[in-house]
């Protein structure tokens, strides 16, 4: 008797089964995500617990929807791949690519990301960048992580900078500011967050940003369509609208800088003005 009523409950109700819970609800558990380490977004920190501001973001949008998150630390290429495959759910920190449509929905944007350029904050009063080319103009040695998307003006003038030695490239953005702190170049160019971070606190480096911006992009979480339901992506979005309209997810920005300003002060011994 219980074998039949069991045999009809999966006919009838497979996704209560599925999903181990409420066919209701739109989410599974854990939701597999997929990340790499870059600071101050997403990595694993001594304890091997995964922390960041993306984390941050996520598990606070997972929060709002009862959901439980399974953070996996692996290469940006084969997340994609697992992503591909359905062997992973969700990627953070993903800008839009007409291509990853095949096999992936977009988030709404949760976080904006903005390409700027920094200086030693010693040498902030000497260089002045209000256009791209005032990089040319002043003979300034531009530092850049060799992967990387930095704007129109830079991959147009990229052959240019070589050229001319007022590029170099290096690894990863930990190394540009570690060059910059040894005064290898004049500017480096990264993203808005990860660079203060960065300088200040893992070189030990003040650097001053630059109002000049060089890109601008809105920022996604990226669902695998082989293993999410649609539910969950709206779910996921509406949560999001939620939580930015209550502040929540500036919050966590906000939070995240402020690491990034304290230390500041902390190794120039002045407060910012």
């Amino acid at each position: 008797m219980r074998l039949r009523i069991l045999l009809l409950l999966l006919i009838y109700f497979p996704a209560y089964f599925a999903y181990g819970q409420k066919a209701t609800s739109s989410c599974y558990e854990p939701i597999n995500v997929g990340f790499n380490s870059w600071a101050p977004y997403s990595w694993l920190d001594s304890a091997g617990k995964p922390v960041g501001l993306d984390v941050d973001m996520l598990t606070i949008v997972a929060d709002n929807l009862g959901c439980k998150l399974n953070f996996i630390d692996m290469p940006v290429k084969r997340a994609h791949r697992m992503l591909q495959e359905g062997t992973l759910d969700i990627m953070m920190g993903a800008s839009y690519r007409p291509e990853r449509e095949a096999y992936a929905d977009f988030s709404v944007p949760y976080r904006d990301e903005e390409i700027k350029l920094f200086v030693k904050s010693d040498l902030a009063s000497q260089i002045k960048i209000d256009k791209w080319q005032d990089i040319f103009s002043q003979k300034l040695v531009l530092l850049a992580p060799i992967f990387g998307w930095y704007g129109a003006d830079f991959l147009a003038s990229e052959q240019a900078l070589i050229k001319q030695k007022l590029l170099i490239f290096s690894r990863n953005a930990t190394q540009s500011i570690r060059m910059l702190g040894y005064g290898r170049g004049d500017v480096v160019i990264g993203d808005s967050i990860a660079v203060p971070y960065i300088a200040t606190q893992i070189e030990r480096i003040s650097v001053t940003e630059l109002p000049l911006i060089l890109d601008h992009n809105q920022i996604h979480f990226l669902i695998s369509k082989k293993t999410t339901n649609p539910e969950l992506i709206t779910g996921i979005n509406q949560s999001i609208k939620r939580l930015s309209s209550r502040g929540e997810l500036a919050q966590v920005i906000v939070k995240w800088q402020q690491i990034s300003i304290a230390k500041t002060q902390e190794t120039s011994g002045k407060v910012p003005l």
